[in-house]
């Protein structure tokens, strides 16, 4: 069945553009006072969002995985520290390439494209 699930992303996309800096603009056609070599060439970053599908197959190993560390974390801690961890909070995106990646800014996800899962221990 999970074959036919389609699953899409919003993702941005980063694209180097080259810009000529330098004493003239680039538009100048008069004569030229020497060699060009006194422009410097710098690089300008457009981002643009696009919407792209997902490999759900990826994706739902990828999940298994971080399930299983979730997993880990509730029996590590009843293990170690001989208290029950009851909650595991866990901030996370999806790239363009299906990728699941933990958000670690320390901070909260604001106006980003992630998720926010939490696992409970069951009652």
């Amino acid at each position: 069945m999970s074959d036919t699930i389609e699953l899409w992303v919003v993702a941005e996309a980063e694209s180097e553009v080259p810009a000529e800096t330098g004493s003239r603009d680039g538009g100048y056609t008069g004569p030229s006072f020497g060699d060009r070599g006194d422009r410097a060439t710098e690089k300008l970053i457009s981002l643009t969002r696009k919407r792209v599908p997902v490999d759900v197959a990826l994706l739902k190993k990828q999940m298994n995985g971080m399930m299983q560390v979730v997993d880990e974390l509730f029996i590590q801690s009843e293990v170690q520290t001989k208290m029950q961890l009851d909650e595991v909070e866990l901030k996370v995106e999806i790239n363009a390439e299906g990728q699941l990646s933990l958000v670690g800014n320390g901070g909260k996800l604001g106006n980003t494209g992630g998720m926010t899962l939490k696992f409970s221990r069951p009652k």
